[in-house]
């Protein structure tokens, strides 16, 4: 995932209401201690991965294209859907490229590559506010990267959930709108939260980033 995150410096478009340890990220290992007999439940969205643009155009005729601000850590995230909604389909990343264009010109191509939501609606389980302790035993996972850089990617967590790639801001958003990292090491309910598959992300990116710099 982190790899996926690299693409330049951050581009802060539209609002989007959904929403240490040293110099270099570090992997933390757990155990698994969450009931076999619970486990997460997935989201029914989630069958919408890898339609098209178009067929998703098609069966929800109201949503639109939007520019989601945080919706990743260092670019600008392309999405289907309702700016107002619980989640949004994400499709591919920008920095600087024209997105409208590839979105009108790519609509049969361009597939859901993921989902811009946050924790509580992804694990809907979880509790308001959780450590990273009990947050990783509830979903199964033992492996993450905390980023602690102060960049823009500070305050990230990155890990693998259902074979996907996921990124989660741990930050609170501050009195002028922007986020500050705490470094406490919890998960709020309202952490927002984007689940990508790679596969599809990049042959996405590949495409659209054919037209945007035509």
């Amino acid at each position: 995932m982190k790899h996926i995150t690299t693409i330049l410096s951050i581009l802060l478009l539209v609002a989007f209401t959904l929403f240490a340890c040293n110099a270099q990220p570090t992997e933390s290992q757990m155990p698994k201690t969450s009931d076999p007999s619970k486990p997460i439940s997935i989201p029914e969205f989630f069958s919408d991965m890898g339609k098209t643009l178009n067929a998703l155009k098609d069966e929800y005729p109201s949503g639109e294209t939007f520019i989601p601000r945080n919706g990743f850590p260092d670019a600008a995230a392309i999405c289907f859907g309702d700016p107002k909604g619980e989640y949004a389909y994400f499709f591919f990343t920008t920095q600087d490229g024209d997105a409208e264009a590839a979105m009108n010109r790519l609509g049969d191509q361009l597939k859901c590559a993921g989902f811009l939501t946050n924790a509580g609606v992804l694990f809907p389980e979880m509790e308001e506010d959780m450590s990273f302790s009990d947050f990783f035993s509830l979903i199964d996972v033992s492996h993450f990267e905390y980023d602690t850089e102060e960049l823009f990617t500070e305050g990230w967590l990155y890990f693998k959930y259902n074979n996907m790639d996921v990124s989660l801001n741990t930050n609170e958003i501050n009195p002028k709108g922007g986020w500050e990292f705490t470094g406490i090491e919890r998960v709020k309910n309202s952490a927002p939260v984007i689940i990508i598959d790679e596969e599809i992300y990049n042959q996405n990116w590949d495409m659209a980033n054919e037209v945007m710099f035509e």
